[in-house]
């Protein structure tokens, strides 16, 4: 057995052990098999290779519309990946049944296919799908290292296959062994290095705080953010209502964090008997396999999403894990969390122990009851301070939050809150800072609340009546603010969102039903449009090529019956012959023969000049070429 029927077979296995396709893979050995031990073999032309070609293109096609279209809690990017040696079997197996045992490149790549039949690039497909098919076991995605080690196995065969003989081969397998060694430290650093680029990617493009642990206040990450008009997700529900997203209870290295970093699926928050519950729908495209939701405080429950787990940490962050492309979920709150508060709820730092004593002292803080100091310290920060888009981003957080205080008395939402949570502590009142969004511009025509990135915002909670509650210190006319500063092509951007939506939410909506088939049909149908389409357009160019020919062929050039053409036929087959891109002028030339000179003037006149030549030197002309010819 060659060593290339051992590589497709290896592979093949491999992609059958992975992906458990073991059916499939054992078909197309027995196929690849009967090719090898048999001599059936057929006169395969270049344009019937093209069509096995377009059939592999066609059920790829077919393939990932099906899945993007029907099936929605897997990629369809990784469906195609999982099934590529199925794919381009029909490829494989027009090689290995032809008389020629080569492919056509035009086969694989449309820009080969202008190439003119015979001078066509060809090669052996045998190695690339062997390639292919081990390419597709990635998709198992296994979280071990019995891929690596398969595709170790592979590459060294292969490069033992080709490898130079008179290299020594213990020297040969050390370097082998060291990049093998070398890529599997590789790709841990690449991994890294991912996570790292799509944090921040993620970050950027869609604005959405993407770490629950840590709110930085030095002070402009919530800021920025909301200097984009993106719509993020959509909401029913009957009233404005903040969506919590994280909360932080540790002001340490100056920024805010968590004391309890531990995500569970237990869910903290208990619905009491017979407590009031509220309920909210949201829509949201979902950008990453994990997402940090935001959310009413105090989720009960969350449901609509299958497929997808939640976890839920003691602060009231939830992330979901193995996101859907779109989900519309419904969310069951009570508007209350009861968890109890803990010691770093109180923690006031020391370097801001002076203006926060001061400043309590000014509102007679220790004296009033927990709801009286937080409306207390509500009012006066609205009517004291403004409110301020952007002020660029300040490397010191302290002294940021200490200018924003004594000084300038101007800031955007993390500042309110901030300030907020440390007053609230030295009243006594167990306070956090929170980050998510306020939901409140309603859309009229679609009956829901959109939720841009402009809005998010930062706000306190405070524990006091048993629960805790939310007080939002930043002036009110922050939203309006934000909305004056918005996109002029705002409105444009939101029709596009608006048409992505509505098709998300159909897609779900279909893949709800469970009704698949129809949609199937109308693909097929679709893809058979598409097809005759293509095919008329062909048959139109070739018949047009057809009637071009035709009417070359009626169309009668002056001269074309000149006896000079006699002439060059003499010479064919012979040393004086007539050259391929060589013109009649250089011809007569090289021949060095004066007696054609004058009759290639002859020629020239009656070949290019519009008058012709006349009657005498017309009978000129064929006397001498006779003459000329008689005396050969």
């Amino acid at each position: 057995m060659s060593n290339i029927i051992i590589f497709l077979v290896c592979s093949l296995l491999s992609w059958a052990w992975l992906l458990n396709t073991w059916g499939e893979a054992g078909l197309i050995i027995l196929i690849i098999l009967t090719a090898k031990t048999t001599s059936w073999r057929w006169q395969i032309t270049q344009q019937q290779f093209y069509r096995w070609g377009d059939l592999s293109s066609l059920l790829t096609v077919m393939l990932l519309l099906y899945f993007y279209f029907i099936q929605i809690t897997d990629r369809p990017i990784f469906i195609g990946l999982k099934w590529l040696p199925l794919l381009f079997a029909p490829v494989l197996f027009a090689q290995l049944f032809s008389t020629e045992q080569k492919l056509p490149l035009g086969t694989l790549f449309y820009s080969f296919r202008k190439i003119q039949p015979g001078t066509a690039k060809t090669l052996d497909f045998q190695l690339p799908y062997a390639s292919l098919t081990l390419l597709s076991g990635g998709a198992a995605n296994v979280q071990n290292m019995s891929y690596f080690i398969v595709a170790s196995v592979f590459m060294l065969g292969v490069l033992w296959s080709v490898r130079p003989k008179h290299t020594q081969k213990w020297l040969w397998l050390l370097l082998v062994l060291v990049m093998i060694s070398l890529s599997h430290l590789g790709q841990f650093s690449l991994r890294r290095l991912q996570g790292i680029l799509e944090y921040k990617s993620i970050e950027w493009l869609t604005g959405l705080n993407v770490d629950p642990f840590k709110s930085q206040t030095s002070i402009g990450d919530v800021g920025e953010m909301k200097l984009s008009d993106k719509i993020l997700f959509r909401v029913k529900t009957g009233m404005p209502v903040y969506l919590l997203q994280a909360s932080y209870n540790r002001y340490a290295g100056k920024s805010w964090t968590v004391s309890d970093y531990g995500f569970s699926a237990d869910n903290p928050v208990k619905a009491q008997p017979k407590q009031l519950l509220q309920h909210l729908e949201i829509l949201q495209q979902f950008n990453q396999r994990e997402e940090i939701l935001a959310l009413p405080d105090g989720t009960v429950d969350i449901t609509g999403i299958t497929g997808s787990d939640f976890q839920y940490n003691s602060l009231g962050a939830v992330k979901i894990v193995d996101t859907p492309d779109f989900g519309n979920y419904t969310v069951i709150y009570t508007g209350k969390r009861t968890d109890t508060p803990n010691r770093h709820d109180l923690q006031i730092p020391k370097q801001h122990q002076d203006w926060i004593t001061q400043l309590g002292k000014q509102l007679k803080l220790s004296s009033l009851k927990p709801a009286i100091a937080a409306q207390t310290i509500q009012s006066y920060f609205q009517r004291n301070f403004h409110y301020s888009l952007y002020l660029g981003s300040e490397p010191d957080a302290d002294l940021a939050l200490r200018n924003f205080i004594l000084k300038r008395k101007a800031g955007h939402c993390e500042y309110f809150a901030a300030a907020s949570v440390l007053l609230l502590r030295q009243a006594g009142i167990p306070a956090r800072l929170a980050n998510g969004y306020v939901v409140e511009e309603f859309d009229l025509q679609q009956n829901l609340y959109l939720v841009r990135s402009r809005h998010a915002h930062a706000w306190a909670i405070a524990y006091f009546n048993g629960f805790w509650q939310i007080v939002d210190s930043t002036p009110s006319q922050w939203l309006q603010m934000e909305e004056e500063k918005a996109s002029l092509f705002q409105p444009i951007t939101d029709w596009f969102s608006k048409q992505l939506f509505l098709f998300k939410q159909w897609r779900l909506q279909q893949n709800e039903e469970q009704n698949p088939l129809w949609l199937a049909a109308a693909e097929l149908l679709a893809v058979y449009v598409f097809w005759r389409i293509y095919s008329a357009r062909r048959q139109l160019t070739r018949e047009s090529k057809k009637l071009n020919l035709a009417n070359e062929a009626v169309i009668s050039y002056q001269g074309l019956d000149s006896e000079f053409y006699l002439i060059a036929q003499q010479f064919q087959d012979t040393e004086y012959e007539k050259n391929q891109n060589e013109s009649t002028q250089e011809w007569v030339k090289r021949l060095q023969m004066p007696e054609l000179i004058a009759l290639y003037k002859l020629h020239y006149q009656l070949r290019f000049d519009p008058c012709g030549l006349s009657f005498e030197n017309r009978k000129q002309l064929q006397q001498q070429v006779n003459s000329w010819l008689k005396n050969q």
